[in-house]
């Protein structure tokens, strides 16, 4: 099993049984570590050893159906940006005493996830600052409210997680960075993951495209399936793709693959400046002669690539090799060639195709 699944799986399991996490974020300020804790889950010891590690300023993240639901409206912001837009107006439950004490606290955080709580559950202002977490999770936005959010839905809890930033034992005026995140995390037994972690397993374990359209259209190598994909977060990378498959693809025999993104300068007007159309040319060329191919022609959202028109050229071979891992499972297709003609693809599209349970065999 991968190291980064071993840490997220560890992370899921504590949150369902109700203990707290470490997250880490690497910041411009170095790695940054937050104790999170599934908000259904909180109570006034847990919330205690919370005040007594961490900064103190407890947050609830919430997913942004939730905050509207109940009434929590942004703190005030003159740009319209910033931290504030996204931390709400802070409430204590109307159950609660000063709504200061770990054991108030609890009970709102508590009162916060629940299904039931109505607006009216709460008073304005109070001790217990909710946090909008951004639609999609850590791969949206991935900064801590999502990423703490995440944690709790991945462990079958409400979507709604309290966390608070761990504060440095060696600079109490500072918070805890690197290596003393790890040391906090062994001192007490907790399991600790990273954002980058948590995305890399969404992208691995949750399908990031599905099909949209199908037909069969007359082509140069000849009449040719062609289905269409679009990434499953359109807001988030917006890619729409197509899959020409030449012959018939299936479980059974190996297909011969190429993966080509986007370039309007090489694949429609034949420029010489790059490889693209010429990568492309060959492929199809290859297929049409051995009877049976498949081409994965990607589309990253925004405007259209081209090469010697714009700085970003290369493809983003890491970014989307699981988009096509997640499209051959799709189709159903196990076994694959993987064309000579794009060797940037290449190494990443074969750990990609390993990790789904594809094989790919020598071209």
């Amino acid at each position: 099993m991968r190291t980064t699944d071993v840490r997220v799986r560890r992370a899921i399991t504590a949150i369902a049984a109700g203990r707290p996490v470490v997250v880490t974020a690497d910041t411009m300020r170095g790695e940054q570590g937050y104790l999170a804790l599934a908000a259904d889950a909180a109570t006034p010891g847990l919330l205690a050893f919370t005040v007594r590690h961490t900064s103190g300023y407890v947050r609830i993240a919430l997913p942004v159906s939730e905050c509207d639901r109940l009434n929590l409206p942004p703190m005030w912001n003159r740009d319209g940006g910033g931290s504030s837009a996204a931390d709400r107006v802070a409430v204590d439950w109307y159950g609660t005493g000063t709504g200061i004490s770990a054991t108030d606290r609890a009970k709102t955080i508590a009162a916060l996830a629940a299904p039931t709580s109505e607006a009216s559950d709460f008073r304005r202002p109070g001790h217990v600052v909710p946090v909008r977490a951004g639609d999609h999770g850590v791969l949206g936005q991935p900064g801590p409210p999502e990423a703490a959010v995440d944690l709790a839905r991945l462990a079958g809890r409400r979507p709604a997680a309290a966390l608070c930033e761990i504060v440095s034992r060696e600079h109490p005026d500072a918070m805890a960075h690197g290596d003393e995140l790890v040391e906090f995390a062994k001192a007490h037994g907790l399991s600790m993951v990273s954002i980058d972690d948590l995305v890399t397993y969404r992208r691995r374990t949750e399908p990031q495209a599905v099909r949209s359209v199908e037909t069969t259209i007359p082509t140069k190598v000849g009449a040719s399936r062609v289905i269409g994909f679009h990434d499953v977060y359109p807001a988030v990378s917006g890619g729409e793709h197509l899959v020409m498959i030449i012959g018939e693809a299936g479980a059974n025999a190996p297909m011969l693959l190429h993966v080509h993104v986007e370039c309007l300068t090489g694949d429609v007007f034949g420029s010489t400046a790059c490889r693209c159309g010429g990568e492309l040319d060959r492929a199809l060329t290859t297929m049409r002669a051995r009877g049976s191919g498949m081409i994965v022609y990607l589309r990253p959202s925004g405007p259209a690539r081209a090469c010697g028109l714009s700085g970003h050229e290369s493809p983003a071979a890491e970014s989307f090799s699981q988009t096509v891992a997640w499209i051959l499972r799709d189709l159903g297709v196990h076994t694959v060639k993987l064309s000579d003609d794009a060797p940037g693809f290449g190494l990443v599209m074969f750990g990609a195709i390993r990790e789904h349970g594809l094989l790919a065999v020598a071209g």
